[in-house]
């Protein structure tokens, strides 16, 4: 996959407070079948804000961020494990997630954003990286900042962008969001150890992200191109074009 950013992504979110070791052993396998491990990042929900951990090298190397998040605990937890389009971008500045400036909320991209050159001038002094992603972070932020929904906020960074576009949203308040929109690495939303999780699918067209990593998750289903799934307050939701709704609705939604 020439060009191609093989990034996994995983929020988790429990109705209770769950330590970091509920979340690391899923991050592992999917490190090491995902094809990650030039990159990893850990945000989460603590207060009223987002912190974040992150590393440029592998999860599964990293013992000193893993010993220090051992005394994490949280509700909502996102993990991102980096394979970057382009290997020259393995720096701190390019790993994910990405946390806003005043904590409120961290974004996560896997895919490739095809116009991030092109709108790197949109955002002077603001860029610390050389990767697409951050692109789509900043466009992200400024968009939230305009007022505009989360959802809609994603679906409109992928459309102005371009490319493929796989994008998870964690703010400090309210419903995680998970945005698909990479046709060679679907999102999957279960149920797993009492928890609402959304991830991508290792690159991997077929349900091995279950046979091979999460066996024991229920209530599987594949989100369509578009389509954003909500997690947390006891509710799940799947609409199209980055609308989401508060409930347990389904439609339009495949189910496997």
């Amino acid at each position: 996959m020439a060009g191609v950013a093989m990034c996994e992504v995983l929020v988790a979110v429990w109705p209770e407070p769950q330590p970091f070791s509920r979340v690391l052993p899923w991050g592992l396998k999917l490190e090491r079948l995902g094809i990650g491990g030039f990159g990893w990042g850990l945000a989460w929900r603590e207060g009223d804000g987002i912190r974040r951990h992150r590393n440029p090298g592998p999860l599964s190397r990293d013992h000193k961020g893993q010993a220090e998040l051992a005394e994490v605990s949280s509700t909502h937890f996102l993990l991102h494990l980096r394979r970057p389009s382009k290997l020259s971008t393995v720096a701190m500045a390019d790993t994910q997630p990405f946390v806003s400036d005043d904590g409120s909320f961290s974004f996560a991209h896997n895919g490739r954003l095809a116009l991030a050159d092109q709108l790197r001038d949109r955002f002077p002094g603001r860029l610390f990286g050389r990767a697409d992603s951050e692109v789509g972070f900043r466009l992200f932020a400024e968009l939230l900042g305009g007022g505009m929904e989360g959802g809609a906020a994603l679906a409109e960074v992928h459309r102005q962008m371009g490319g493929n576009a796989n994008l998870a949203y964690l703010p400090a308040r309210g419903q995680a969001l998970f945005y698909a929109g990479n046709p060679q690495n679907d999102v999957w939303c279960f149920r797993l150890d009492g928890a609402e999780c959304a991830s991508t699918a290792l690159h991997s067209a077929d349900q091995a992200l279950f046979d091979l990593c999460f066996p024991a998750a229920t209530d599987r289903v594949r989100l369509a191109p578009t389509q954003v799934t909500s997690l947390g307050e006891g509710t799940r939701a799947h609409l199209e074009d980055g609308a989401v709704a508060v409930g347990g609705g389904r439609e339009g939604v495949e189910l496997q």
